[in-house]
């Protein structure tokens, strides 16, 4: 088997994603294995490209998951329960920041007096 290509793996479905998976798993523990018995040095070059492959497909896999996560939760009576690890990661300032219609919300006291005290209009000629 040779590099895979992520966009090669992208338009392949899941499971044979998971097939790939499992055949550059056993192909990477037999050449651990050889590589404890003997180590032909022509073999053992393919554990670094393996690992790397795998870890493609592992990527690949993941990012679909968190996007049809991310798709299931977009719906608006989603939205309140969505996973943390779905949310947009900010900053820590950003995320505890109020919403703007919190920041606009009065007291009941702010609104007794803004009832009692309107906002003067002046007309001014120029």
């Amino acid at each position: 088997m040779s590099h895979l290509k992520v966009k090669d793996l992208r338009a392949a479905g899941k499971d044979e994603l998971l097939k790939k998976l499992t055949e550059f798993k056993k192909e990477l523990s037999q050449l651990r294995v050889a590589q404890q018995v003997s180590g032909t040095a022509s073999r053992l070059g393919r554990i670094g490209p393996i690992r790397k492959s795998i870890a493609r497909i592992l990527t690949v896999l993941n990012q679909n998951e968190r996007d049809n996560l991310r798709k299931f939760y977009a719906d608006k009576k989603m939205q309140a329960s969505t996973p943390k690890s779905l949310k947009a990661k900010l900053t820590r300032k950003r995320r505890l920041a109020l919403k703007d219609s919190e920041k606009n919300r009065k007291t009941r006291r702010q609104l007794r007096q803004a009832a009692k005290f309107p906002k003067r209009v002046f007309a001014v000629k120029i």
